[in-house]
């Protein structure tokens, strides 16, 4: 499958899921299906490899460095059937100390997104506890440039520009404690080849504020990992997650 198509099925994929969100609550109703909308701040740390290179940054410091972000869930469910839709961006520029004394720092820009979709299938249900196994995709560009400055030499620097699609196996637990309290936690694991890699685990608490809203904080991580020796890119994500979210 060519990118051009990749991209045009990752469109199609979140444009549904929109419109499902988004479609009125009384069809929804008639229809039997159900509709959650959940927007995030991640407080991630983040670490890159380029090539020989690598980078690190924390949330900290990415508040002070940071161009655009944004965090989304779109989830469709019909009896024990869902399909959820996950997008992130992140566009960040920054500086970070070296190893080593030749050169003083490095200079990184950073912009990555990645959008996930499953499909999910509940295996086992009780009154309080459920267990999802699905399968998807995890969708990811990339465009990232590493730069080593104050040196005694010319600064080397490492690029990368890519996006690609990975297959993605999944597994999800939810537990309802009483009418307020509930958790939630989600595995992933994809890219199946000698060369590329991806996973994540998330978890989160939730807290109904009101009858369709509910506060949510948790963890997040996600790794993505492809290439090798020079044309190796790695990125991975790591901290605190709090959202709200939506039902009807």
């Amino acid at each position: 499958m060519e990118f051009t198509q990749v991209r045009s099925f990752v469109g199609s994929f979140l444009v549904a899921s929109t419109t499902l969100l988004y479609g009125s609550p009384a069809a929804a109703q008639d229809s039997g299906w159900s509709f959650y909308g959940s927007f995030y701040i991640y407080g991630a740390d983040t670490e890159t490899t380029i090539g020989p290179l690598e980078s690190e940054l924390s949330f900290s410091d990415a508040l002070n460095n940071l161009d655009l972000a944004f965090m989304g869930t779109a989830e469709a469910r019909h009896g024990r059937w869902s399909l959820i839709a996950d997008y992130m961006r992140t566009d960040l520029t920054f500086e970070g100390d070296t190893p080593g004394p030749v050169f003083s720092g490095a200079e990184t820009s950073l912009k990555t997104q990645f959008f996930s979709g499953y499909a999910a299938y509940t295996v086992y249900q009780d009154q309080a506890l459920g267990v999802d196994l699905g399968g998807g995709f995890r969708w990811f560009d990339t465009s990232s440039t590493i730069i080593l400055v104050g040196g005694p030499t010319s600064a080397p620097s490492s690029k990368s520009s890519d996006d690609w699609i990975d297959p993605l196996i999944a597994a999800r637990i939810w537990y309802q404690i009483n009418d307020r309290w509930s958790v939630i936690a989600l595995a992933d694991y994809g890219g199946f080849r000698s060369d590329r890699e991806t996973a994540q685990f998330v978890a989160k608490a939730g807290y109904a504020i009101a009858p369709k809203w509910n506060l949510r904080a948790g963890y997040r991580y996600i790794m993505v990992d492809k290439g090798e020796g020079d044309s190796k890119f790695k990125l991975s994500q790591s901290g605190p997650v709090l959202g709200v979210t939506y039902s009807f």
